[in-house]
Formats: C-alpha cells, structure tokens, sequence
C-alpha cells in the first residue's frame, strides 16, 4: 500500500472511541487481518504506534483521512511509569491502553465485529457498567489491542440484566470525556480525572466500609458504591472533605495516647503518606494534612504528609510534660489544678486532651522562668512575713492555686504575675521631693496601728493613701509613707 494514498473508502473516527480501535476497525475493513498487517502496509511502526508516539499517530491520521489533532486526542501514550492521556497522567492500573471490558449491548448496536468500537470511558478502572445500557461490563478472556483481535464472538445478556443505580461519577466522567473541564466546578477542574476518583474511592471507603480496609481488596460493585460515596461528598468541595474527616475521626476506635494519623484516619492516610510519591494525588492531602494539624499534637518540624510543621497549634500531656520535664501523671494532676484537666480524669483521659498551644503557652513560659517560693521575699523585696502575708490574701499567688484540690510538691510563682505586682508598686513617685514628710516603711507604719500589712498595702495600690518609693530600695521594702496619712486614712 503506498503511504502517500489515502485509504478508501473513508471510514470516520468516532468521538467516544480510542485510537486501537479506529485502527482495529480500519484493519479488519481494508485488510482482513490484525492491525499489525495494516500497519506494516502503511510503514507505520507498530511499537511507536501502539505506545502512541504522536509521530505515528499523526502519520496514521494522515493516511486514514482523520485530523491528526482529533486522533491524538483519542491517544492513550504510553509513558514511564504511567500513562499520558489529553495532557493528563495516569498510573497504568488506572487508564488501561489496552482493550480489557466491552459492553455487549453497545457492540451489537455497533453491527458487524469489524465496527465494534472500544468506548474511551470503557478503558477507565472505576468504570464498572455501561451508562447507556445500565449493564455490568463483560471481560475479556485476556487483554488484547483490539475488541476484534481479542473478542471472536458476542453473547448478548438477559433483559434483567440492567441495574436499577447509575453511579453519579460515571455520569460525571462521560461528561469529562465528552466536553472536558468546563462542564466542572472550579473544584473539580482544578484536578485530573484520577486524582478525583482516587480520592472519591479512598474517601469513600473509609466511610462505607472501615479504616483498616484496602480499596483494592473490595469488589467491583463494592468499589463502585464506595466511590459513589466518596464522589458525592467530594465533587462538593473542600468544606464537605473536611466534614468527612470530621466524621472518620470520630468513628476511628484509636484511644491509645500515642495513637497518631494512621490511627485515626487508616488506609486513607497510609494512601497519601506512603502510596503517592509517584503522583500528586491532588488538594486532598493538603486537606488531610491540615486536619491532622487542627487535631493532632504537632511538634514544629515534625513532618506530616510530605511537609514540615511550621508552628505547633496543639499539646497534650505528654508533650508539655516532656517540654517543662515535669513526670507525666504530675502534670495531669497540675492541669487539673488549673482547670485544663477535668478533676478525676483517668490517666488515659487525660492523655488524650488536647490544649491551644497559643492559650498553653503563657504557662509553659511561667513554668520555664517560675520562682520557688522560698525565693519570693527576696524577689519583691519583702519579709518573710510579708510574703506569707500576701501569699495568704492572694495578692501574689502561685501558677497553681493554693486552694485548689490535689496536692503539689513545690509551690511555685510566675515570674510574670510577681513583675506585675512590683510595676505597680515601681510606678509610686520618689521620696527625694517629699523631703519634709515625715515617711517610714509599711512595717513601722502597721506597728503604729494603721491596719494590717494587707489593709495599708490595698489602700496605696487604690490610690486612697499616698505612698513614695525610697531610692536605692527594691519592691516592698522601698515603699515609705506617712504613719499619720495612714492612720488618717484608716480613721475615714
């Protein structure tokens, strides 16, 4: 056959059909034989044209008097690792090149077994049944390149044969295939046809089934309700994957403190953490990844789903005790003094609170920088009687409070709440410009009778007794006033 003539008569491509199968269809029409001999005629190579180079293709197109543009559109490419099909990847278990399942009904409305055409939508995986007909699939004995090298005759199923349920997502994909993405919603356009129903059946089959369950161990009228599930919910957005998280999360079983993703989220994890390094498995990971942060105890550069925390937003008991190096059951009981910890919490429910790392901070740092209390005097610049003093009236008081139920080994205070107390007192005005008053420290000032260290203390800090700040002194011991303002004072 000479390259440069064209093959007659014309026989057109059809618009749902791969290219084997417009060649498969042209080689028992004009030759009898197996697409092999027709290529061979037309000095096409037969490798570069079944792994669609699109050099053969388009010499293919050429001959056959179909526009190259639209034969390549119906190309399967092979490449490595995968598949290349209208600029989209796939992985080879997903988009089948070879002709693997047919719909009997639609091949006898094709006619004769040389106008049986393979349906692109056939060479899809999740594709389990015929739209048109309502049918399962038929399969062949053995893949092959053509419905006419591999299928020899038909056998036309019973009339009860059709399904009563069209899956959602197959009605989805033909409308895919037939007018691309602009049938989509930008969520939906935004992704390849696989990443998609990968995620619709991963997704899917953690709700219908269970965690623990491989998507590849279910069946196909099993797979197919999972991704019917999954799609769903998917092809609604980001905010209805979450909810689905949402809803995986608290059916999981984990209750172990240490339980992490996998625990809570099983195969769906274990998908995106250790089965997609080949392929983006699209803005689902990215989904997953952000859940797992919001509820999981994520150190900063711990790395989850591919990527590196940047901030810690949660802890646990576990993780402030390794933090303040305080013994685990300790900060439990700790926590509970502080209200963060129900009183009475087992260990293991405890373990598994978790706490606004931004609201948990503040008492890591008063923990980090805290004051013993037999340091405190010194600290504000008090007796020792006067610290116990306001320690008993709660004018400085420990990072867990002194009344609440449990016990502590150490009594400790914030060294933020103690500079609190001594700004107050730093911002009473110097003694050295009150030179002709008479002014003696609260101790002498309470020992001529003008109240407790507590009374004359809360009547400066009001603002209702004048009070100056002696130089060379520190907090407490630096505050001087006047015995007869004081007793004045108390006497109103």
């Amino acid at each position: 056959m000479d390259p440069l003539m064209r093959l007659q008569p014309f026989i057109p491509l059809h618009s749902n059909e791969t290219t084997l199968s417009f060649a498969g269809r042209l080689a028992a029409a004009h030759t009898g034989q197996s697409l092999t001999r027709l290529l061979a005629d037309m000095r096409i190579n037969t490798e570069h044209f079944v792994l669609g180079r699109p050099d053969a293709i388009s010499a293919f197109a050429e001959i056959a008097g179909v526009g190259a543009d639209e034969l390549l559109n119906a190309t399967m490419r092979g490449i490595l690792g995968g598949v290349e099909f209208r600029s989209e990847r796939f992985h080879g278990a997903f988009l089948s090149r070879a002709t693997d399942k047919f719909c009997p009904c639609c091949l006898a409305e094709d006619g004769d077994r040389q106008d049986w055409r393979q349906r692109l939508l056939w060479c899809f995986a999740p594709v389990h049944q015929c739209p048109r007909h309502g049918i399962r699939l038929a399969r062949l004995a053995a893949p092959a390149r053509t419905l006419q090298e591999g299928l020899s005759h038909l056998n036309l199923p019973s009339d009860d044969a059709a399904t009563k349920f069209l899956p959602r997502y197959l009605s989805w994909l033909q409308s895919r295939l037939d007018c691309g993405s602009a049938v989509d919603t930008p969520w939906l356009a935004s992704q390849s046809i696989q990443q998609v129903l990968d995620a619709s059946l991963m997704l899917g089959t953690a709700l219908t089934y269970a965690l623990n369950v491989r998507a590849k161990t279910l069946t196909a009228e099993e797979q197919e309700a999972a991704i019917e599930h999954g799609f769903i919910i998917y092809s609604r957005g980001a905010e209805h994957v979450t909810a689905a998280f949402d809803t995986i999360r608290a059916t999981s079983k984990a209750r172990a403190v240490q339980a992490g993703p996998l625990a809570y989220y099983g195969r769906l994890f274990e998908w995106l953490d250790r089965q997609c390094n080949d392929r983006d498995p699209g803005p689902i990971r990215d989904l997953l990844r952000d859940h797992i942060i919001k509820h999981d105890v994520i150190d900063v550069g711990q790395v989850v789903l591919g990527q590196e925390a940047t901030e810690r937003r949660f802890h646990s008991v576990q993780s402030l005790s390794e933090a303040l190096r305080v013994e685990r059951r300790r900060m439990s009981r700790l926590l509970q003094k502080l209200g963060k910890v129900p009183v009475g919490a087992s260990d293991a429910e405890a373990g598994l609170l978790r706490f606004e790392a931004n609201e948990i901070t503040t008492l890591l740092m008063d923990f980090e920088t805290a004051i013993p209390m037999v340091e405190v005097a010194d600290y504000i610049g008090a007796s020792l009687f006067q610290m116990q003093t306001l320690y008993a009236e709660g004018m400085i008081f420990p990072i867990v409070p002194r009344k609440a139920r449990g016990a502590v080994r150490q009594v400790v205070f914030a060294r933020r709440s103690l500079d609190a107390f001594l700004a107050k007192l730093s911002e009473l005005p110097l003694a050295e410009s009150e030179n002709g008053l008479d002014l003696h420290p609260i101790s002498y000032v309470c020992q001529r009778g003008a109240g407790t260290t507590i009374e004359v203390l809360s009547a400066i800090l009001a603002g209702k007794l004048p009070a100056f700040r002696k130089p060379g002194k520190h907090g407490l011991a630096a505050v001087v006033l006047s015995p007869s303002e004081a007793l004045a004072c108390r006497t109103v």
